[in-house]
């Protein structure tokens, strides 16, 4: 199973809040989905560890720029 990270560790990783990296999978920047028998309101959204350099490299260049 490939590794996932919870939007918690993913914002932590960017130094970004978690409600940033929320509204990010909701507007289809990053790649996530609600895991479980029942993903509901309450299911934690899952981000591919993949997904991290890719959108560390967006959030420095917007920094940088």
């Amino acid at each position: 199973m490939d590794k996932t990270l919870t939007t918690v560790q993913f914002a932590d990783a960017l130094g970004v809040s978690r409600d940033m990296v929320e509204r990010w999978v909701k507007t289809g920047k990053v790649k996530g989905s609600k895991k479980g028998p029942f993903p509901g309101r309450t299911s934690p959204i899952l981000i591919p560890a993949a997904e991290l350099p890719r959108v560390k490299r967006l959030v420095q260049g917007k920094a940088g720029g």
